[in-house]
C-alpha cells in the first residue's frame, strides 16, 4: 500500500505540473501500469462530437495503427459501453460482456475499463491490460486505483483547461495590442515593419517576414529585427518565390506537418529550408475578407506572413495565435497598399485624419490640389538648360599632315613646351624624292647641253652657207635649251618647297597635348590633311565647349534676346566635382550639328576665369546649366511634358 500511495502522489504531482497532455498521459500509463503490474493500457478521451479517441497507448496496442479496425474497434466498443453506463467494465480473456455479446476479447489479458468524470460529466475511459486470475477483491482494488488515477486525469484536464483559458486571455490581449499597433499608421513600409516585429513578439518565434503581393509577384517588405536587408540575397529571393507559390494556392503551409505539397511548392520549400536553416516554418496567406471572392481563391491575398523557428518547433497555441493575427495584418496592409497607390498618397494621407467627416476631408483635398496648382502656375523659379561639354584652352590648334608620306622623325614629346614654327615632325615621301632626283638630273643635263651649244657657236666662223645654217640651228637649240632649263628650275624650286613642307612645324607656341606621340606616330604612314597632334596654349585663357540640345535652343535664344547681359552658366568639372563654378555664354553656333551620342546639338562656348578653375585639365568633362531666366515652377518641372504635348497637339 505504501508503494501505491507513493505512485499516486507522483502522478498527482505530475498532474499539477506544466507537462503537455500527451506526455502526461504516457507517464500515467507507464506509472499506473507498473503500479498494477499491467502489460499496458489505453487512455480514451471523449471528443466534442461524442466519439472516443485513443489519446495514448502502451503495451499490446501501442504499435497498432490508429485506423486499424480489427485492433481498436472492439476496445472502443467496450470503452463506449463503460462510458455510457458510467460504471467499470471487465472483459475476461477470450470472453465478452452481455451488453456487447458479439464482441469477444481475442487476447490473453483481462481488460479493465474505468470511466472518469470532469466537472460532473463523463470525459474519458482508462483501459488496462491485466493478468487474469485475480480474485474479486483484487479486481475491486484495481478499480479503486483506476478511479483515483481517473480523478488525477480529470485534475490534469482541469488544469490544462485553466491554462488554456489563461493563454487565450493573454493571447487576446496580445492580439488587441497587435491590432492597435499595426493599424496605427497608413505608411506601407512602417506598417509592414510593425507587423513583422509585433507578429514575432506575439507568436513567440525567432523571425517573421512580411511579403507584399502585387498581382502575381511577391516582394519582401519587412523582416523582423532588420531595418534594411539585401533584396538580392538568396534567402530573400527564395522567400519571394515561395510566397508567390503559396499565395497562388491561397492555403497555409506548415513545414512540420506530414501532408503532401505540390511539386512546385515542395521544391521551393526545400530550397528555402536549405538556405535559411529553419527547423520549423509556417507560411500563412494574409487574406482580406471579400464576399465576392471564393474562399479558396488566392486573388484576395494581399501578402504572406512567414514565421520561422530555428531551435524548436511550433506548438499548437503558437499556430493558433499566428492564424488569429493574420486577418488584422491583412487588413492593415490592404489599407496601406491602397493609400500607397494613390497619387501623392504618402503626403495626402496626412490630410485625412479619421476624426474628420467625408466632406471635410474632400474639401481639404480639393484645397490642397488648388494650392498645388496655383503654386505651379504663379510661383517663379530659375529655369536652366542642361548641356554637356569639355573644358579646353581658348587657343588650341590641330597639326595636320601637309602631304602623303611616312613619319621619318618625331622631334617633340608629349607635354613639351614648343615655340611657334618649331619643327615637330619630319615626313618622308619616296615619290617626291624620286621626282626631285629626276628633275635635278634633267636640269644638269640641260645645262651641259646649253654649254656645249654655246661653245660650238663660238667656234663657228660663219664663212659659208653651211656654217651660217648651222649657226641658225645652234641659236634655235640654245633658245630651246634655255626654255627647258627655266622649266626645270621652276620644277626644282617647287620640289624644294614641297620637301621643306615635309617638316611639320608648330602653328603656335604652347604645349603638345597628344598622348604618347612618339609611339603613335613613329614610322606611321599618313595622308594629306590627317591630324597628327594637338597643340594648346595652357597659359592663356580657357573656355567651355558645350553641346546644347537642339530642342532647348529656343529657350536659350529667347533668354539672350530678353537679357542685355551675357547669360550666366553654372558648371561642374568631372575633375573637380565638389566645386560649382560660373561663366558667361560667349558665342552660340548658327547651325545644328549631329552628335553620335547626344543627337542634334548646337555648339557654344562659355568664357571662364582660369584662375578659379582648381584643376585645369584639357578635355575635362563638364556638366553645365545655362540660366535662361525665371519661369513658373510648373513649367520648370514639367517643361519636357509640356513640349511633348505641344508636339503631339500640333503635329
Amino acid at each position: 500500500m505504501r508503494e501505491v500511495d507513493i505512485l499516486v502522489d507522483e502522478i498527482a504531482s505530475l498532474s499539477r505540473s506544466q507537462m503537455a497532455s500527451e506526455e502526461f498521459h504516457s507517464e500515467v500509463l507507464k506509472r499506473g501500469g507498473s503500479g498494477l503490474a499491467a502489460a499496458g493500457g489505453v487512455i480514451w478521451l471523449q471528443e466534442p462530437s461524442g466519439n472516443l479517441r485513443a489519446a495514448c497507448r502502451r503495451g499490446p496496442l501501442e504499435r497498432q495503427p490508429a485506423n486499424a479496425p480489427e485492433t481498436l474497434s472492439l476496445h472502443r466498443l467496450w470503452a463506449e459501453q463503460s462510458l455510457a453506463s458510467g460504471t467499470p467494465v471487465t472483459v475476461p480473456p477470450h470472453g465478452s460482456i452481455p451488453e456487447v455479446a458479439n464482441a469477444r476479447n481475442a487476447t490473453e489479458w483481462l481488460l479493465l475499463f474505468s470511466p472518469w468524470r470532469f466537472d460532473e460529466q463523463l470525459s474519458g475511459v482508462l483501459e488496462v491490460f491485466q493478468r487474469p486470475g485475480a480474485g474479486p477483491a483484487l479486481e475491486r482494488g484495481y478499480f479503486r486505483f483506476l478511479q483515483v488515477v481517473g480523478e488525477l486525469l480529470a485534475d490534469h484536464q482541469r488544469d490544462q483547461q485553466l491554462r488554456e483559458l489563461r493563454r487565450s486571455v493573454s493571447d487576446g490581449s496580445k492580439l488587441d495590442e497587435f491590432a492597435r499597433r499595426v493599424h496605427s499608421g497608413l505608411g506601407l513600409p512602417a506598417t509592414a515593419y510593425t507587423a513583422a516585429n509585433e507578429a514575432r513578439r506575439v507568436i513567440g518565434c525567432d523571425r517573421v517576414a512580411i511579403v507584399i503581393r502585387r498581382r502575381t509577384k511577391c516582394r519582401v517588405a519587412a523582416i523582423s529585427g532588420l531595418e534594411t536587408f539585401d533584396r538580392r540575397s538568396n534567402t530573400v529571393r527564395l522567400a519571394q518565390q515561395l510566397a508567390a507559390a503559396v499565395a497562388g494556392t491561397g492555403e497555409p503551409l506548415w513545414f512540420s506537418d506530414q501532408q503532401e505539397h505540390p511539386p512546385q511548392v515542395a521544391e521551393l520549400l526545400d530550397a528555402y529550408i536549405d538556405e535559411s536553416h529553419a527547423r520549423d516554418l509556417a507560411i500563412l496567406p494574409l487574406r482580406i475578407a471579400d464576399a465576392t471572392l471564393p474562399a479558396t481563391d488566392g486573388s484576395n491575398v494581399v501578402g504572406i506572413l512567414i514565421a520561422e523557428r530555428y531551435y524548436a518547433t511550433f506548438e499548437r497555441p503558437q499556430l493558433a495565435t499566428a492564424t488569429a493575427l493574420c486577418p488584422h495584418a491583412a487588413l492593415a496592409l490592404h489599407n496601406a497598399i491602397a493609400v500607397d497607390h494613390l497619387p501623392l498618397g504618402r503626403w495626402l494621407r496626412r490630410l485625412y485624419p479619421r476624426e474628420l467627416g467625408f466632406w471635410t476631408r474632400a474639401a481639404v483635398a480639393v484645397a490642397a490640389c488648388v494650392a498645388v496648382a496655383a503654386a505651379l502656375v504663379f510661383v517663379p523659379a530659375d529655369f536652366t538648360i542642361e548641356a554637356r561639354g569639355e573644358l579646353q584652352p581658348a587657343l588650341t590648334r590641330e597639326v595636320f599632315a601637309p602631304a602623303d608620306g611616312a613619319i621619318r622623325e618625331v622631334r617633340a614629346t608629349t607635354g613639351q613646351q614648343v615655340a611657334a614654327d618649331q619643327v615637330l615632325v619630319v615626313l618622308r615621301n619616296p615619290e617626291l624624292d624620286l621626282e626631285f632626283k629626276r628633275v635635278w638630273g634633267e636640269l644638269q643635263t640641260a645645262e651641259k647641253q646649253l654649254v656645249a651649244v654655246q661653245t660650238e657657236q663660238l667656234q663657228n666662223r660663219h664663212e659659208d652657207d653651211a656654217q651660217r645654217k648651222r649657226a641658225t640651228e645652234l641659236t634655235a637649240r640654245e633658245e630651246e635649251l634655255r626654255e627647258v632649263q627655266a622649266s626645270l628650275r621652276s620644277q626644282y624650286s617647287i620640289l624644294r618647297q614641297q620637301q621643306a613642307e615635309l617638316e611639320v612645324r608648330s602653328p603656335i607656341a604652347g604645349e603638345l597635348l597628344t598622348w604618347s606621340v612618339e609611339k603613335l606616330l613613329a614610322g606611321r604612314p599618313v595622308t594629306r590633311g590627317q591630324v597628327l597632334m594637338t597643340m594648346a596654349d595652357l597659359s592663356g585663357p580657357w573656355h567651355l565647349e558645350l553641346r546644347i540640345p537642339d530642342r532647348r535652343m529656343l529657350a536659350v535664344l529667347s533668354a539672350q534676346r530678353r537679357s542685355t547681359q551675357p547669360l550666366e552658366v553654372s558648371f561642374t568639372l568631372a575633375s573637380a566635382p565638389g566645386h560649382a563654378l560660373t561663366g558667361t555664354l560667349d558665342r552660340v553656333g548658327n547651325r545644328t550639328e549631329l552628335s553620335e551620342t547626344e543627337g542634334a546639338v548646337v555648339l557654344a562656348t562659355v568664357g571662364v576665369d582660369r584662375e578659379k578653375i582648381p584643376e585645369r585639365v584639357p578635355g575635362a568633362g563638364v556638366v553645365a546649366r545655362v540660366n535662361c531666366g525665371r519661369r513658373s515652377i510648373g513649367y520648370v518641372l514639367l517643361h519636357d511634358l509640356i513640349d511633348a504635348v505641344r508636339t503631339w497637339f500640333f503635329f
